[in-house]
């Protein structure tokens, strides 16, 4: 499950790996952590699958979403190799990052309370 386990790596020590916010450093943030798993039912219950790329993405400051506090993944991911993906060459580190950024989309999805 490679969004699991991207979201383990980068996100659940801030959002808690239920996605609820609670992560082991939320306590320390200026911000509060926002409750992932509301996503939809905040949207009309539809996930905003778009605005949820583009934040973990966040090489695109987007005026609406305000400050940016969470690291910028797209470039991390951009700059670093996965261990899930390791099929693709030096060359092509936009396809890593995006499929990485994919991943913990769709992972954020399926944290969705029904």
């Amino acid at each position: 499950d490679v969004g699991k386990l991207e979201y383990e790596g980068a996100c659940a020590a801030c959002h808690g790996t239920d996605g609820r916010g609670g992560g082991i450093v939320a306590s320390q943030m200026s911000v509060r952590m926002p409750n992932l798993t509301q996503l939809a039912s905040a949207n009309r219950g539809v996930f905003p699958f778009d605005r949820v790329y583009q934040v973990i993405d966040g090489r695109e400051q987007i005026k609406a979403h305000g400050t940016r506090d969470m690291p910028v993944w797209g470039q991390a991911f951009r700059r670093q190799s996965s261990v899930y993906f390791q099929n693709y060459p030096v060359e092509d580190q936009e396809s890593n990052a995006r499929s990485r950024i994919l991943a913990l989309t769709e992972y954020v999805y399926r944290l969705q309370v029904k």
